[in-house]
């Protein structure tokens, strides 16, 4: 399933700092594997639900948990999950599988309002980009992420300390959900705008958007935003991003909400 055990003790208290546990905590954990972050968190929170998809680890997990009545074993895959059925004000924690890294922040933009934060391991190279500013380092989840909450690469977690060891160190990162989002528009226009660019990150402005528009409505696209034709997507900041999503919703109209062409 592609998941690694954590088998240090110093780390495991580093990763419990980071997620800073209260009482009142409602948290929900990516992945809980054999149960070690579990059962280190467990009692100083409120409730723990343990996601498991991996059925071979189930009777394992629920041995090791069996003595915290406040946890309780999810035997399912997380990305089919709904952070509403689980409470408000959620602390979303898990050491993420690589490939279903992107779902699962995808996921956590989606069902912003149902987190209070979340800290997860990804791959550090990873973690980084997420971070990076405009630039050629920048992704599109990175940027699409920074539009909702606050990023911190808390520290480089080496790979010795996992078993069985993965081929890349890990990367702390928490993420806090910002009091009102840095973008005022809507969620599917911007999400798609990130996508329309991304999907041509090499070209300028006006060559990616031409590969969707007629180029007279592209340059009116451009000018309402009032971008650069030459410019590339990738050096843009949020609030450029911001006026092109809002300009591309207001030229398209409403369905730009729902799709652009050739997506």
């Amino acid at each position: 399933m592609g998941q690694h055990f954590l088998a240090d003790s110093n780390v495991l208290e580093r990763i419990v700092e980071a997620i800073e546990p209260k009482s009142t905590d409602i948290v929900v954990e990516i992945g809980a594997g054999l149960g070690t972050l579990t059962v280190a968190v467990a009692p100083l929170v409120h409730h723990v639900f343990a996601v498991e998809v991996a059925p071979k680890l189930i009777p394992v997990l629920k041995e090791n948990l069996k003595p915290l009545a406040n946890v309780q074993v999810i035997a399912a895959d997380f990305l089919s999950l709904k952070l509403s059925d689980f409470g408000k004000r959620l602390v979303v924690i898990g050491n993420l599988p690589y490939q279903i890294t992107s779902e699962v922040l995808l996921k956590l933009i989606r069902e912003r309002k149902e987190v209070a934060r979340a800290v997860v391991m990804v791959q550090w190279e990873v973690g980084k980009k997420l971070v990076a500013p405009p630039g050629p380092a920048v992704t599109r989840l990175g940027v699409h992420l920074r539009a909702y909450y606050e990023l911190e690469l808390l520290r480089r977690i080496s790979r010795t300390v996992f078993f069985p060891p993965p081929e890349v160190d890990g990367a702390l990162l928490r993420l806090s959900p910002l009091p009102s989002p840095r973008i005022r528009a809507q969620d599917a226009a911007f999400e798609h705008t990130l996508a329309l660019l991304f999907g041509h990150r090499r070209k300028t402005l006006r060559q990616a958007l031409a590969a969707h528009f007629p180029r007279e409505l592209v340059d009116q696209i451009l000018a309402e935003a009032a971008l650069a034709p030459r410019v590339r997507g990738e050096a843009l900041d949020l609030p450029e991003l911001d006026r092109l999503a809002q300009a591309l919703a207001r030229l398209l109209g409403s369905w730009f909400a729902h799709g652009f062409p050739g997506q």
